[in-house]
C-alpha cells in the first residue's frame, strides 16, 4: 500500500510541475516583465516618445522583383549526363594485383 501512496504522490507532483511550467510559469514571466516595462518607462519618458513616434509606420518598404527575360532555365544547361558502370569484385581483385 505504501507503495501505490509513494507512486501516487510522484505523480500529483508531476502533474503539478507540468501545471506550473505551462500556465502559471508564462503568465507570472509576462506580469513580471510588464511591471518591468511600466518602470522603466517611467524612469526614461523621452524613449517612449520615440518608440511611438517610429512605431506608427510613416515609411513603408516596397520590394517588387523583375522577372527575366529568359524565363525558366532549361535542362540542358544543367551538365553533361555520366553513365557509370559497376565493377564487379573480380575484375576489382585482378586489377588490384596488377
Amino acid at each position: 500500500m505504501s507503495l501505490i501512496r509513494i507512486i501516487a504522490t510522484f505523480i500529483l507532483i508531476y502533474l503539478i510541475f507540468r501545471l506550473f511550467t505551462s500556465i502559471v510559469l508564462p503568465w507570472l514571466m509576462r506580469w513580471y516583465l510588464n511591471r518591468f516595462k511600466k518602470k522603466f518607462y517611467e524612469q526614461n519618458p523621452h524613449l517612449r516618445q520615440d518608440q511611438e513616434q517610429t512605431g506608427k509606420g510613416k515609411s513603408k518598404v516596397r520590394i517588387t522583383y523583375k522577372r527575366s527575360q529568359q524565363g525558366e532555365k532549361s535542362l540542358d544547361d544543367v551538365g553533361e549526363y555520366v553513365d557509370y558502370e559497376e565493377i564487379k569484385e573480380e575484375e576489382k581483385k585482378k586489377n588490384n594485383k596488377n
